[in-house]
């Protein structure tokens, strides 16, 4: 490693970070980096109980306690920056027994490759997704929910479709924070990409023209964006017993304990009355 390059004189008001060339035989590779700042800061959603279910025991409370990340965004100011915290609650979710990771990789090879059109379209980023995934294991806190790879797409998948047809992404550790807003996304045409691969996501997963074949019916009746809206109207709809419902529209709810079945033949007693939808 050639560290003679990192020169503190480098650090200059309108880059905001450091220069780092690292040499490694032939190869020369350019870091950019950005000073930052531990400190104590509270973040009122990882205290809230309601966020503790998908995770191990004193996890949160665990990252928490290692303080927040604050970064430059001008000579004068800096942020509170949430990325690290949420790559260690990633971490926690992949030393978890289940496809949680898995189904990650999967939908980020989608929007890349069928989303966003091999990237020549604007669409969704990976922090989207990881924010996707963070709710999705909130809202489905059991292992049978992660210990089959289809199921475990799909409960993102509905989370996302939530977010998509009411334009609205909380972020996992400031709900009140909108990270659709003001993308510059065209959430329409992206619901829609969503949706078809959600209905017939076989077209997408294949890879290679000999393994074309009949693909299977769609799995949705016509209406669903009804009720895909419903949290816009009425935040209580953002529960398990919602997105259960939603699982079931997608054939993919397989789940054996009586009072999440339960609650879920409630809310969608509650949600059959909506005009339009296909029952």
């Amino acid at each position: 490693m050639d560290t003679r390059s990192l020169n503190v004189d480098s650090l200059r008001e309108e880059k905001l970070g450091l220069s780092l060339l690292v040499s490694s035989g032939w190869r020369t590779i350019r870091f950019n980096v950005v000073p930052v700042v531990r400190r104590k800061h509270r973040v009122p959603a990882l205290e809230g109980a309601q966020l503790t279910l998908g995770f191990p025991e004193g996890s949160l409370k665990r990252i928490v306690g290692q303080g927040v990340a604050l970064v430059p965004t001008s000579a004068q100011l800096w942020r509170v920056s949430t990325d690290d915290l949420l790559t260690r609650l990633l971490n926690v979710l992949g030393s978890l027994q289940g496809h949680r990771l898995d189904s990650l990789s999967i939908l980020d090879r989608v929007n890349h490759e069928s989303w966003c059109d091999g990237g020549r379209s604007p669409g969704l980023n990976f922090g989207h997704l990881k924010t996707v995934l963070l709710w999705a294991s909130v809202l489905f806190p059991a292992p049978e929910d992660w210990a089959e790879l289809q199921g475990a797409v799909y409960r993102l998948l509905v989370v996302l479709l939530c977010c998509l047809a009411t334009s609205n992404l909380p972020h996992f550790l400031h709900p009140e924070q909108n990270l659709l807003q003001d993308a510059g996304l065209d959430l329409r045409a992206l619901y829609q990409r969503v949706e078809l691969f959600a209905s017939q996501p076989e077209a997408a997963l294949r890879i290679h023209v000999t393994h074309l074949g009949q693909s299977p019916p769609p799995r949705l009746s016509s209406g669903v964006r009804a009720l895909l809206q419903l949290p816009a109207s009425d935040p209580s709809y953002w529960a398990t017993a919602y997105f259960d419902v939603l699982l079931d529209k997608f054939q993919v709810f397989h789940i054996q304990d009586k009072d999440r079945i339960s609650a879920m033949q409630s809310i969608f007693r509650k949600t059959k009355t909506l005009g339009g939808e296909d029952r």
